[in-house]
């Protein structure tokens, strides 16, 4: 009854989920990345969420392959048509003088580590309790 083309949709697991708030931007610009990583991905929504899936493939930039119940598979078109939707660009983080304190601290160069011969040396012989107080009594 099935072909062998509808095999390997079947065999595909869905990758995203539109919850109930729908088919927002976000869940557009993630149908997308998961398009770029992959040729076809299925897509899925709850029961009580309205998706129509020919705006979905739409707005992603996509062709839809097949709808069968609350379940969409999505093929990529082409290189072209999969770049992400462009947003604006974020400006320049600004540093701060802590931020600029901490990296004078990094790039500060460390003392050279001394041998432990040499720490061994400079260690000041322990000094008992008892002894402690015996010197100080006499």
């Amino acid at each position: 009854m099935s072909d062998n083309a509808d095999q390997p949709m079947q065999d595909l697991k869905p990758t995203v989920w539109i919850g109930k708030q729908g088919c927002t931007g976000t869940m557009i610009e993630e149908i997308v990345a998961q398009l770029r990583k992959r040729p076809m991905i299925k897509v899925k929504w709850l029961q009580n969420t309205d998706v129509d899936p020919e705006s979905v493939a739409g707005q992603a930039q996509a062709t839809l392959v097949e709808v069968r119940g609350r379940t969409m598979v999505l093929k990529r078109k082409g290189k072209a048509a999969v770049q992400a939707p462009r947003t604006p660009e974020k400006e320049p983080r600004k540093i701060t003088a802590k931020a600029k304190a901490k990296e004078m601290v990094r790039a500060r160069p460390q003392p050279a580590r001394k041998s432990a011969e040499e720490a061994s040396r400079e260690k000041k012989p322990r000094v008992m309790g008892s002894m402690r107080r015996a010197t100080k009594q006499g």
